[in-house]
């Protein structure tokens, strides 16, 4: 494991995952996300990132995402 923090942006996700801003805001916004506020930014972490991805989430079974 690296000991570099690595920190991404809603505009890095967008180009990252090639999602739409609107579903990276509400992915920010879910309270399950590990997203901070960094100024006026919201940040996540990359390892905090790559550990929500590796488990499995389904969107109709999670209250916020309906």
């Amino acid at each position: 494991m690296s000991s570099e923090v690595k920190f991404y942006t809603i505009s890095d996700l967008m180009k990252l995952l090639g999602w739409s801003e609107a579903t990276i805001q509400k992915l920010f916004n879910d309270p399950k996300f590990p997203a901070a506020n960094f100024g006026r930014n919201k940040v996540v972490e990359a390892h905090a990132l790559i550990d929500y991805f590796s488990r499995r989430h389904d969107k109709h079974k999670e209250v916020y995402w309906r």
